[in-house]
């Protein structure tokens, strides 16, 4: 059984989402730690009161926080932060491509170089819920690709999920590693489901604006 166990939440992700940014590569250059919650420990940055780590490594590759925002429900109710990031390849091409705005966003969902969604957990939810709501917040997927995409998930999240829990989504080309550590736990493999995943947080009608804002002033900042 997964170890995470807590009360059963109501359902997820419904209602206006707003929320807390931060930016890894402006927290150097800018004065904005104490409205943000200010640093974690060393190696660590704070996304609305949670720590995440500077970078991370997995699906083989390191990969760097570039920003992120909190998931709220009903534009009140936090849910969970996200962290994004981008292994360093990743980051110089979309620095050449001077690609700025939406074309960004969808240059970075659609790029096939290692890239994660970091999901902390800022109060305990059902395990259901979460699954839920990120299957039905996919766009444009094959039903037996979201059907294993929510396997992967129950596999990893079990009955529920408690406060604090990481969730990792890390892509690589058209594989998906979904894991509630820095390991891969899950695979899920098939074209299309990488770019909609992303697509979630970084597309036109992202689930929380805040975490695309913070992503967008992270990189902004990393390529002045």
């Amino acid at each position: 059984k997964n170890p995470m166990s807590a009360k059963r939440h109501e359902q997820l992700m419904t209602g206006a989402s707003t929320g807390l940014l931060v930016c890894a590569a402006a927290i150097a250059a800018i004065a904005v730690a104490s409205s943000l919650g200010g640093g974690g420990a060393a190696g660590e940055l704070v996304i609305d009161g949670l720590a995440f780590p500077q970078s991370l490594r997995t699906a083989g590759a390191t990969q760097q926080l570039m920003g992120g925002g909190t998931r709220y429900k009903y534009g009140a109710v936090k849910v969970y932060a996200v962290g994004v990031y981008l292994d360093s390849g990743g980051v110089a091409t979309l620095k050449r491509s001077g690609k700025r705005g939406q074309a960004l966003f969808d240059a970075v969902s659609g790029s096939r170089t290692a890239k994660t969604l970091l999901l902390r957990f800022h109060r305990s939810v059902g395990g259901k819920a979460v699954v839920d709501a990120l299957r039905d917040a996919l766009k444009g997927v094959s039903k037996p690709l979201v059907e294993r995409f929510e396997a992967a998930l129950k596999a990893v999240l079990g009955e529920s999920v408690a406060r604090g829990a990481q969730l990792y989504l890390t892509c690589k080309a058209d594989s998906l590693y979904v894991s509630d550590a820095a390991a891969p736990g899950q695979t899920v493999g098939g074209k299309g489901l990488c770019l909609a995943l992303f697509g979630v947080y970084l597309g036109k009608q992202p689930v929380s604006q805040a975490v695309k804002d913070g992503f967008e002033a992270g990189f902004a900042a990393l390529a002045a």
